[in-house]
């Protein structure tokens, strides 16, 4: 144990990873090769959840070279959830997230491989990051915590709906400022803005609350030696990335300043984004289904109204946000909360500020998930180092223990994420997306083109599970998924796909399992 102790002291002392750059090159080459090894074995994930295939459609239509796909002619058979088919079809969801998606299918021919380009942007930034703020050992031994927890197990790096892209937005403005801080460079001024626009394409309200935060709380970091062409950088940078925001907003919405997220909450949410929000009336749904997820019946609701009175609701959500914020990193936070030698640190007292207030505004969101609190993640992770500096050379009498603590604190997240991989591996949660994507490959061989007009139980059956999501190009794709509408409706989809095979998927009501045959033949019109 002690030689351990010893040799893990002298890889810290390579000159060579003192170096930002090289330690963050390394640190994301040696994540990379690990990720591409367990893919290897694992293949690539499925999408399970509806915001996956949303943020999918997203990289899809980046893929073709445009930010939004013309209307749908049918668009009443293809609607499902955080997908708008009027004015245009598209992704309700802000446009980061898919950016990244759409250059792994790009470059390399699959979406996921940009999940894996956003992980290994978060750990080059985080990297970076705490270079800017704290000395090499406890940058080094924490941007290595985040590399071990970005595992296979955890969702971040095993599904395509985000979490790294927003943290490495909130690792880019504290970069900026730390840079700006120490050489006053418009680099941090340029970086500062980047991670800014990062935090809107991703988590707008959550990344907005902790910019403010972190401009209030190191407000005589940044005034202490104002540089006027570093404020000219940054307002540019900025001015640049909002005036495409409004470009790609009017493009969707038709509004320069109307989120293509709040028009799909127009058009289909009666669950507001707060909880001290009134439910809104109910819009008339053309597809029941979308009413079994959002309508005031919906599965959506249900969830709002277990939140209860305001008081009851205060300590739910504060309960949900507090696990979504901590869950993943939370043993390492308890060991530095037992181990308090960092309490008196200006930097780490700031740092808490900023956590305890993004805390807090979390609980005013109906739901709550993990990658939510993404944006905090830098400022958590610059806790972490702070605290394993000042506790590296602590002694109980003759004994150092300081040097054991901070490894425990450095590995205990990996062990939290590595424990899910039994639990991953037995739930059968994702089965029924790999069944979708079988059946996708084996339709796709097919001579000619196929139309799956799919048929649920009911309308409320398994709206977790929607086999209807399609690509950006429906009209072009080997096999299109459509709503059953039943059959004077669905005429008109088969008319409108007069040379594709049409199929009907059903399902059996109770083990969930799905039989596909031909679509029987319709009556002739009078």
């Amino acid at each position: 144990m002690v030689d351990g102790l010893v040799r893990a002291r002298e890889i810290l002392t390579i000159k060579w990873l003192k170096s930002p750059l090289s330690a963050a090159l390394l640190l994301v080459l040696l994540w990379t090769v690990y990720r591409l090894v367990c893919l290897r074995y694992t293949g690539i994930p499925q999408p399970v959840e509806h915001d996956e295939f949303s943020y999918l459609l997203g990289a899809d239509t980046f893929a073709h070279g445009r930010l939004a796909n013309p209307p749908l002619t049918l668009g009443k058979f293809f609607e499902s959830p955080h997908i708008l088919v009027r004015p245009v079809y598209a992704s309700k969801y802000p446009p980061g997230q898919a950016l990244f998606l759409a250059l792994g299918q790009v470059l390399f021919g699959s979406a996921f491989y940009g999940v894996l380009i956003g992980n290994a942007f978060m750990l080059f930034t985080f990297c970076l990051m705490l270079f800017a703020w704290v000395p090499a050992r406890s940058a080094l031994l924490v941007s290595a915590m985040f590399g071990l927890t970005l595992s296979r197990t955890m969702y971040w790096t095993n599904s395509y709906w985000g979490g790294s892209v927003a943290a490495s937005g909130g690792a880019l403005v504290l970069l900026g400022i730390g840079i700006y801080r120490s050489k006053q460079s418009a680099l941090g001024g340029f970086l500062f803005a980047v991670g800014i626009m990062l935090l809107f394409w991703t988590r707008p309200y959550e990344g907005g609350i902790f910019t403010l935060v972190v401009l209030i709380v190191l407000a005589k970091e940044l005034w202490r030696k104002p540089r006027t062409r570093v404020l000219v950088i940054s307002i540019s940078a900025f001015t640049i990335g909002m005036a495409w925001t409004c470009y790609y907003n009017q493009v969707i919405t038709g509004s320069p300043f109307r989120l293509p997220y709040f028009l799909y909450d127009r058009q289909y949410n009666v669950t507001p984004v707060f909880w001290f929000q009134p439910l809104r009336p109910q819009p008339t749904y053309s597809q029941p289904r979308l009413g079994a997820q959002h309508g005031t019946n919906g599965w959506e609701s249900s969830q709002y109204h277990k939140l209860g009175p305001w008081y009851q609701s205060v300590q739910i959500s504060l309960i949900r946000s507090l696990s979504s914020m901590v869950l993943t990193l939370g043993p390492a936070l308890l060991l530095i909360l037992v181990v308090p030698v960092a309490r008196r640190d200006p930097l780490y007292r700031k740092m808490a500020i900023v956590n305890a207030v993004f805390l807090l505004a979390l609980t005013a969101e109906t739901f709550h998930t993990q990658h939510y609190a993404a944006p905090a993640w830098a400022a958590l992770g610059l806790m972490i180092a702070v605290w394993a500096e000042r506790a590296w050379t602590l002694r109980i009498g003759n004994l150092q223990v300081g040097v054991a603590l901070v490894l425990l604190a450095i590995v205990s997240p990996a062990i939290v994420v590595s424990s899910m991989s039994e639990t991953l591996d037995m739930n059968s949660w994702g089965k029924w997306s790999e069944r979708r994507a079988a059946l996708i490959e084996t339709l796709s061989r097919k001579n000619r083109g196929q139309l799956v007009i799919v048929q649920y139980p009911s309308s409320d059956w398994r709206v977790e599970k929607e086999w209807v999501y399609n690509g950006a190009d429906i009209d072009h794709q080997r096999v299109v998924f459509a709503h059953d509408l039943g059959m004077e409706q669905n005429r008109a989809l088969l008319d409108y796909y007069p040379d594709r095979t049409a199929l009907l998927l059903t399902f059996d009501s109770a083990s969930g399992q799905e039989k596909i045959e031909p679509y029987p033949a319709l009556p002739l019109q009078r």
